[in-house]
């Protein structure tokens, strides 16, 4: 086979093996049959790296940056469906609806779940999610989810192309310090604010852009409905404290994912009893902790930064402890000005959190030469090369 059709046609195997061995593992597997799920999971595992490593091959450095992160996330979503909600046949489809269906249409309904990692509309559904103000039909649906993934796309692609590169002292290390203020010109908290800001776009276009490429793709297909893909972010209304950044505003996409796995080290490996403060603070670290050791793992492999560079691991290390002050702020603080006045300096207070604790993240990636392909959409790739094998003189 050519190599211009090897690469696509591994990358559907290895998809349809990813999804299909997940739908299998639901539809068939009792919930009670633990070494079973277990080797199930690291199957998956197995075929998770198969169908990344295909995808590599198919995409440029920027979009491998984007698909790394989400197909590990992806599959951690669905050991958490394996091994800790115990997802069986039983509970797929309608919540209200406890008769198992048939089998085909559990599989479908188990391959749905696969690009439902919020479990919106079933009995898992995560808290905070927004809802959409009135309904779509499939077709409308698909459009209009195409033309946001296009336009977060060529956004994306003229931020990274038509700024001049900035001047080498600027990202000179040390300037992202978390300490040393008094070594920072004027220019370079400005500059710091610039660079935070954009990264902050940049990473939310990026999110943008490949959830509505995947809303359009199953909602086509018929795989889902329009209701499963709700807005992906919250309002900013919600983002005037860290913990309502992160509860509210910010994607719910790893939720259900990061809390399953700290409760499951709080109580089963730790064995920390529920309701203590320990407890509770076991819960607010475990989620950030495995949330930035996966993002440094996927820079390690994808991204190609060093390794020492532990930027990321820091910022989301860092969360908990700016959520423990603002909590204690909250408490010795509350009521001695109004709301309106307590928000405007919540909102404030965020910005200039971010501004400190990003840096190191931001700065890591800023030092990085964009790829020569900066349009994160994988079938923009696909169609250039699509039209270059057909443009090949026999």
């Amino acid at each position: 086979m050519d190599a211009t059709l090897r690469a696509p046609a591994t990358v559907l195997l290895a998809a349809g093996l990813y999804t299909n061995f997940f739908a299998c593992v639901v539809v068939y597997t009792r919930r009670d049959a633990t070494v079973i799920r277990l080797c199930a999971a690291i199957t998956l595992a197995i075929l998770t790296e198969f169908l990344h490593d295909s995808g590599n091959h198919m995409l440029s450095p920027l979009q491998q940056r984007v698909f790394g992160p989400m197909l590990w996330h992806n599959y951690l979503s669905l050991v958490e469906l394996i091994l800790f909600s115990r997802a069986d046949r039983s509970e797929l489809g309608d919540p209200s609806n406890s008769p198992p269906g048939p089998v085909p249409g559990a599989w479908l309904q188990a391959l749905a779940l696969i690009f439902n990692p919020r479990r919106v509309g079933t009995k898992w559904e995560v808290k905070g999610i927004p809802k959409r103000s009135k309904p779509q039909g499939r077709f409308s649906f698909a459009f209009r989810s195409v033309l946001k993934a296009l336009l977060a796309s060529t956004i994306i692609d003229a931020i990274l192309r038509l700024p001049p590169k900035p001047e080498p002292h600027l990202l000179e290390p040390g300037k992202e310090t978390l300490y040393a203020f008094w070594t920072l010109s004027s220019e370079d908290i400005i500059f710091r604010f610039m660079v935070t800001l954009m990264f902050t776009i940049i990473t939310c276009l990026t999110v943008i852009c490949m959830y509505y490429f995947a809303a359009a793709l199953t909602v086509a297909i018929g795989l889902n409905k329009p209701e499963s893909w709700p807005p992906i972010f919250g309002s900013l209304r919600n983002a005037y404290t860290i913990r309502g950044l992160w509860n509210r505003t910010w994607h719910q996409v790893l939720r259900r994912v990061v809390v399953a796995f700290g409760d499951f080290t709080s109580d089963n490996i730790l064995c920390i009893p529920r309701g203590s403060i320990l407890s509770r603070l076991s819960r607010l670290f475990f989620p950030f902790f495995m949330s930035g050791t996966l993002h440094y793992i996927m820079e390690l492999k994808d991204d190609g930064l060093a390794q020492g560079r532990f930027g990321v691991l820091v910022f989301f290390l860092l969360q908990p402890l700016g959520i423990l002050l603002e909590e204690v702020v909250h408490y010795t603080c509350s009521g001695l000005f109004p709301r309106t006045i307590q928000r405007t300096i919540g909102y404030i207070w965020v910005g200039t959190w971010f501004w400190w604790s990003m840096a190191g993240f931001c700065f890591e990636q800023s030092r990085t030469d964009p790829p020569p392909d900066l349009a994160p959409i994988p079938f923009v790739l696909m169609a250039k090369r699509s039209l270059l094998f057909l443009n090949r003189s026999p």
